[in-house]
């Protein structure tokens, strides 16, 4: 069953509710609960264990004619069935948003595995010139297209159209060089931490969206003070380190995505 139509359903169960529709019986809102819990889930016992407790509670409160707003079962436990099944709902649509990212986790996963059409592997870069040379010899050693947009023909665009052009690749390397200082307007200047410029933030954005994370490398150099971009935080970085190291690193993850390169080849350029 697909999750959007799940969810539809169980949305659906929690409009039958006697505080949204009068007339329906708590009997009927069970059954239809039970049924929607072992068709959309595989393994529903412990959905089906929290149903047939509130159940339960239902039977007691009708048998007892307990008023769930003023009573409790045994002095700690309200015996409010609405709010506990809305909850119950609420619980179960979550685990369908969970289990949708999963499925669309696990769907990038064997798109990785695929190899790419492609050699082009986009540099994004500052100002620092030498480690955009450095990156770029690299790839170019490794058999990849790097591609940098500063180096290819303008044909009368637009640097947006340019770069929309040019970005259709398979793979992006960030190159985060540190060539601005940035602090709040509260802080003083001594607070100041060295960044990327704001394009090269904009561009890994932009690939994070076109191409996912796994197909997105970003190099930092070594600095203790460097500023990252705070929604990008957990994410791991290739430090960009003076042994070289980072070209093994940046290998991996090209392996990892798919490309048919050998890092045998590194051992020429070090």
């Amino acid at each position: 069953m697909k999750i959007e139509k799940a969810e539809e359903l169980l949305s659906g169960l929690q409009k039958l509710l006697p505080q949204n529709s009068k007339g329906t019986s708590y009997d009927f809102i069970f059954s239809r609960a039970k049924m929607l819990i072992t068709t959309i889930f595989k393994e529903p016992s412990e959905y089906l264990k929290s149903l047939e407790y509130l159940k339960s509670l239902e039977e007691l409160r009708i048998k007892y004619k307990i008023d769930s707003a003023k009573h409790t079962l045994d002095g700690t436990l309200p015996l409010l069935t609405n709010p506990g099944l809305i909850a119950l709902i609420n619980t179960m649509q979550e685990d369908l948003k969970i289990t949708e990212i999963q499925h669309i986790d696990s769907l990038k996963e064997s798109d990785i595995k695929k190899s790419p059409k492609s050699n082009k592997v986009f540099v994004v870069h500052g100002h620092d010139e030498a480690m955009k040379q450095s990156v770029a010899r690299t790839l170019e050693k490794l058999g990849l297209d790097p591609i940098i947009l500063h180096e290819k023909p303008n044909k009368g665009r637009t640097i947006i159209e340019k770069f929309s052009d040019y970005a259709d690749v398979n793979y992006a390397v960030i190159l985060l060089s540190s060539d601005d200082l940035g602090y709040s307007k509260d802080d003083k200047y001594k607070r100041a931490k060295p960044r990327a410029r704001q394009n090269v933030i904009l561009e890994l954005g932009y690939f994070l969206g076109k191409l996912g994370r796994a197909h997105v490398a970003a190099l930092h150099p070594m600095e203790n003070n460097f500023e990252i971009p705070s929604d990008y935080l957990g994410v791991l970085f290739i430090p960009f380190d003076n042994l070289g190291q980072w070209r093994f690193d940046l290998v991996k993850e090209l392996q990892a995505c798919g490309f048919d390169v050998d890092a045998n080849k590194l051992t020429k350029i070090i």
